[in-house]
């Protein structure tokens, strides 16, 4: 197991433990698929920097975005698609929060404050953006693999 698909694994393991929405969704595509459609936090247009970033400061939530990545990647072009992959996302970031940190800590209050963020931005142009790219993407693909 090289290590991109060491740190899939280790999300998909956090997602299970934390039980997250999607998880069978998340099953059905192979480490191969995972690997190249996983990019962190944040929309490919922003750039690989700022995703690193982001990433970095907001770790806690790679398991959600993990999910979120591959509804993404799977993107129908749908408004009603698009706010259930993005409310699946808010309810599993505040899930990853609420179990990183006890009610007691501030820090868990900070968390679900970001999660809140992150979906204002996903549930935003931004998001739609990315949305409707991975479509194309998904959709040329498709006429690609079907035209071979």
């Amino acid at each position: 197991m090289n290590e991109k698909e060491a740190k899939i694994d280790a999300l998909i393991k956090r997602a299970a433990e934390a039980r997250l929405e999607g998880l069978d969704f998340l099953a059905a595509f192979g480490y191969g698929v995972l690997c190249r459609e996983y990019n962190g936090i944040g929309p490919e247009w922003v750039g690989a920097d700022i995703r690193e970033l982001v990433t970095r400061h907001a770790a806690i939530f790679e398991p959600a975005a993990l999910i979120h990545d591959m509804r993404n990647y799977m993107s129908d072009g749908t408004e009603a698609a698009f706010h259930h992959a993005n409310g699946e996302f808010l309810l599993n970031c505040l899930k990853l929060a609420k179990q990183t940190y006890p009610w007691w800590r501030p820090r868990r209050y900070a968390a679900i404050a970001a999660a809140n963020a992150m979906f204002d931005f996903v549930e935003g142009p931004g998001g739609w953006k990315a949305w409707l790219e991975a479509h194309e993407r998904f959709v040329n693909k498709q006429n690609k693999d079907k035209n071979q």
